[in-house]
């Protein structure tokens, strides 16, 4: 299957989650966006796509979150 590869970065001070260019989800603050878009990879990855969650960090992009690797962070670490 295909690659469902999520952005989180800021932009005029708000976090967008966007994938294949399209923004998905706006949020106020960084763990907010990086929460959303674990969500919808890991609902792709259950879709048998290949799912991550890229972040701009820097002026450059890191892998966050990668489906099948890594764990969906409980709601309780998401809110600290």
């Amino acid at each position: 299957m295909s690659l469902a590869r999520y952005f989180v970065f800021e932009r005029d001070n708000d976090w967008l989650v966007t994938l294949d260019g399209a923004p998905l989800g706006r949020h106020g603050n960084r763990p907010a966006a990086i929460a959303s878009a674990i969500i919808m990879a890991d609902l792709m990855g259950s879709m048998q796509h290949e799912a991550d969650v890229m972040i701009e960090e820097n002026g450059r992009l890191a892998v966050a979150w990668t489906y099948g690797v890594d764990s969906v962070p409980l709601a309780q670490e998401q809110a600290a």
